[in-house]
């Protein structure tokens, strides 16, 4: 078993000794991102005809070409063509999207329609959605001052601006306070994008303002980040004011309104100011990056792993942030008389060690975005403990603090008087677009958008090892020539609403996490069997979250990773984030969609079965009692006769009607006469596979879980989305009946047929297969 070592935050719960354990770990092909469009065979995405920066991190699907068997006699449809001809491969890879934080196309911004509309009817912005009334400030506990009036900035000061142009002053734009009620959390967030500017831009476009070279109108927009995209917030600048001075969020100077504005649009996004008392800054600082979160508690973490924390993440594509928490009863920073500042975001920017007088010590460097708050304390500018350093340590350190407000302290100090550290995982595309970034060691990046479905893949956590394999499954593959072990942060959000105006309406967060696997080279996939006998690598303590997330290394080998929740059948969508720093390859598990067992082949040859004999020989029978061919009643009248044979219940007539669709290419809705042993045969074998994972003797009935196992023992495989597609359709409270599962196999049958002709007949076929059995289920 490899060794491994785990860095848990909050948010991932860290074990409660605090030391490393086993963990598992992901990564990229080339150390590249995985494109939106679709993998050729060598593994190269193509996005609208180019080629993006970043590639996808996986191996092409080097299946078998459609051949099953190790004497390769058997027979396949593989994407639609016999005997695996196939010259379309569904890549299982392209179901990976490449990890950015940055807008999807939608439609235009009402923005503009907005500013457009004021302008025509000269009036200035009203919000309705969020009017300036005290519904929008609270919904039970009203604040301490009285009265609250809301103005705009122009009655405020005379000169009102929105965001401070002057470039040599653009750092005392980060000079923010909270005022007497303002979100503390967001005011540490906000502060904690000094070092990236970038990230402020986006959040804060400054294309706006309040004079007429930005048209302006009362309406001012912010963008925040929400589970994957990037939400636009409209609001109008009527502030909340006590005896004329802003009482919330707002800047140090006070003819600047970018923050007072920014966090109303904070509590339109969370339904009202009120509602900002219950955040944290690990929520407002996803918010406002899109990054990966993770929030460690120092007051009681052990120091070694705190060190390994910022050993491993100061290099990398990650923002720390180190911060000094009060009670919560107290809102108000307070200058310590080591010269930190309580409620304060500070920027962990490097690391050193050094060797003095009193051996080696480790510093830590860290940066105040106001400068003013620096530590005075031990290694701070003017003490002592410099005297015992050569002169080039000295140099080299105070070069590394050359900017204004960073300083150094001993890594102990650190962690006895920081309380929380912050780290924000920063992906590929916003690492480029950030330039302050560009130091540190990029990640490489994948992302998943799935659901958990109930009766389908929402299998529950390791406990429940009948379904728990059912999850969905992400394969990572680090290379074995790899001599370095892989950082990975691994992280799993739920889909979650921020608007809580009407609690009672809001979905409840279930408690999500994640395991983690050593797997052989060759498994394709976890198995129940599989999960019965091994425990995983690792499993997160599942949380109560939106967001839970691990920071750990892997050594070269193959994983894989398990999202989940902790009981089965809770149905919701996820999202998944892969961040890792060596190569490696990552893919979703997924199967092609193929006929093993060829039924064209089953239904024209003769074969020696004593079943299909017993079939056989009621063909005189049949010959003088019918007509040459039989519609869907008199096929439900011989079926009928012996149906215990073939299954559990007699037929109906819909399921013959179904039947007849097998062999009936005049749509002519009979079924030769003749054909009909060969049936009968067929239902025979997809009984015997049914009784395998039959709940009770003769029951008729199987788990939905099943149902994957079910198609690989009747000679087919499905992919994911086929299969949850089969599920939905075909299965009621999560189990599957016997004519259920036969419907669903004639599905899949006649959808392959259908796709294997249409792809004989046309040069340039429209449509996959997997798009012609999704159409051909819900027909």
């Amino acid at each position: 078993m490899p060794q491994t070592s785990i860095f848990r935050g909050l948010n991932g719960h860290a074990p409660s000794n605090g030391q490393p354990t086993f963990n598992g770990n992901g990564h990229f092909v080339n150390g590249q991102a995985a494109a939106n469009g679709h993998v050729h065979h060598n593994g190269h995405a193509h996005h609208n005809g180019h080629t993006p920066l970043y590639q996808q991190n996986g191996h092409a699907n080097n299946k078998c070409n459609g051949y099953s068997g190790s004497n390769g006699t058997a027979r396949a449809y593989m994407n639609g063509h016999l005997n695996g001809h196939a010259n379309k491969f569904e890549d299982k890879q392209s179901t990976l999207s490449r990890y950015c934080t940055t807008e999807r196309r939608k439609a235009p911004s009402s923005y503009a329609a907005i500013k457009r509309s004021c302008r025509e009817r000269g009036v200035l912005y009203e919000d309705q959605e969020f009017s300036a009334n005290s519904k929008s400030l609270y919904h039970h506990k009203k604040p301490n001052l009285s009265p609250i009036v809301w103005l705009r900035p122009h009655e405020i000061c005379q000169r009102p601006r929105f965001l401070e142009e002057n470039p040599a002053a653009a750092s005392y734009r980060f000079s923010v306070e909270a005022g007497e009620l303002g979100d503390q959390f967001l005011l540490s967030a906000v502060a904690s994008l000094a070092l990236t500017p970038k990230f402020l831009d986006r959040v804060v476009p400054n294309d706006q303002g309040f004079d007429a070279g930005h048209n302006y109108c009362g309406a001012f927009r912010f963008r925040f980040w929400h589970f994957g995209e990037w939400r636009e917030v409209i609001v109008d600048d009527r502030l909340p004011t006590h005896k004329g001075r802003l009482v919330h969020l707002h800047c140090s100077n006070s003819t600047e309104f970018w923050a007072a504005l920014l966090e109303k649009a904070y509590a339109k996004f969370y339904g009202s100011y009120e509602n900002l008392m219950f955040g944290s800054t690990t929520k407002a600082l996803q918010d406002l990056t899109g990054g990966i979160v993770q929030s460690f508690g120092l007051s009681h973490q052990d120091r070694y792993l705190t060190f390994q924390v910022l050993n491993s993440a100061v290099p990398r594509s990650s923002l720390l942030i180190a911060t000094i928490t009060q009670d919560k009863e107290s809102k108000r920073q307070l200058r310590l008389r080591n010269g930190l500042i309580t409620q304060h975001a500070y920027s962990v920017t490097g690391l050193a060690r050094v060797r003095g007088t009193s051996g080696e010590t480790p510093l830590v460097r860290l940066k105040n975005p106001w400068a003013r708050g620096e530590w005075t304390g031990a290694w701070s500018d003017r003490s002592w403990e410099w005297d015992g350093l050569t002169a080039r340590d000295k140099e080299l350190l105070s070069v590394r603090v050359a900017n204004e407000g960073e300083f150094w302290m001993s890594f102990e100090d650190f962690a006895r008087h920081f309380t929380q550290l912050d780290l924000v995982h920063i992906g590929p595309d916003d690492w480029m677009m950030e330039s302050a970034l560009h130091s540190k060691q990029p990640w490489r990046a994948v992302l998943a958008r799935r659901r958990w479905r109930a009766g389908y893949n929402a299998g529950g956590g390791p406990s429940y090892v009948d379904t728990t394999a059912m999850n969905p499954q992400f394969h990572v593959q680090i290379p074995r020539a790899t001599s370095n072990k892989c950082h990975v942060v691994v992280s799993v959000t739920q889909s979650y609403e921020t608007n809580m105006a009407d609690m009672k309406k809001r979905k409840p967060l279930f408690a999500l996490g994640f395991a983690v696997y050593e797997v052989p080279p060759s498994m394709q996939r976890l198995t129940p069997n599989f999960v019965t006998d091994q425990k995983p690598l690792d499993v997160t303590n599942h949380s109560v979250a939106r967001e839970v997330v691990t920071f750990f290394t892997l050594p070269p080998g193959d994983y894989i990773v398990v999202p989940q929740t902790n009981v089965p059948n809770l149905d919701g969508k996820f999202l998944l984030r892969i961040l890792t720093d060596e190569q490696s390859n990552i893919w979703e598990v997924n199967e092609d969609n193929m006929l093993i067992k060829n039924i064209a082949f089953e239904l024209s040859e003769e074969p020696s079965s004593t079943l299909y004999k017993e079939g056989k020989s009621i063909l005189p029978k049949l010959l003088l009692k019918y007509p040459p061919e039989v519609d869907a009643s008199q096929l439900q009248k011989i079926l009928k006769s012996n149906w215990k044979l073939y299954l559990c219940d007699k037929p109906s007539l819909e399921l013959c009607k179904s039947l007849i669709m097998l062999k009936d290419y005049n749509i002519s809705g009979r079924i030769n006469i003749i054909d009909i042993p060969a049936l009968i045969h067929l239902l025979q074998f997809w009984r015997l596979a049914f009784q395998k994972f039959e709940r009770g003797h003769n029951s008729g009935k199987t788990s939905s879980y099943n149902l994957r196992a079910l198609l690989w023992e009747a000679g087919c495989t499905a992919s994911n989305k086929v299969l949850e597609c089969l599920v939905l359709r075909f299965a009621k409270n999560r189990i599957v009946t016997t004519e259920s599962y036969i419907m669903a196999l004639i599905r899949l049958y006649l959808a392959h047929e259908r796709y294997h002709n249409l792809d004989t007949k046309m040069k340039s076929n429209p449509i996959s297969l997997e798009e012609m059995i999704l159409m051909t289920i819900y027909s």
